[in-house]
């Protein structure tokens, strides 16, 4: 699995890991459900080009578009695994977070059409 740091403005490291067919948001060494990520501009164009870049090989036909069902939309998510849901919302430059399982770095796992509507939203 590829993986990738971002460094948020409050020194939160986002791991974007990959593989085929999914993608991945971790943070290790974060003891709660929740995060906000802070990103400076350059920092934040650059997250965009790289899940661009790794979503392009993880999935065919990839195309960044807007959710038009629960299932493309990627606010909520449920992992099977852990049995709960986890939650993500974008605004402006800072990103939120909320992990299903303090059991696991994992905060977020997604899908060819959930990311597909987080890029489309991300690049509005």
């Amino acid at each position: 699995m590829n993986s990738r740091v971002f460094k948020s403005k409050n020194g939160i490291e986002l791991i974007v890991k990959n593989r085929k067919s999914a993608v991945f948001f971790e943070i290790l060494g974060h003891g709660h459900y929740q995060a906000v990520l802070e990103f400076t501009s350059l920092k934040f164009e650059n997250f965009i080009t790289h899940l661009e870049d790794i979503s392009n090989k993880a999935w065919d036909n990839f195309t960044p578009k807007e959710a038009d069902s629960f299932g493309s939309d990627y606010y909520e998510y449920y992992d099977k695994e852990f049995d709960n849901n986890g939650y993500l919302t974008i605004r402006d430059d800072w990103i939120f977070i909320e992990r299903p399982s303090l059991d696991s770095p994992r905060f977020y796992k997604f899908n060819k059409r959930k990311m597909e509507s987080f890029l489309c939203d991300l690049k509005k």
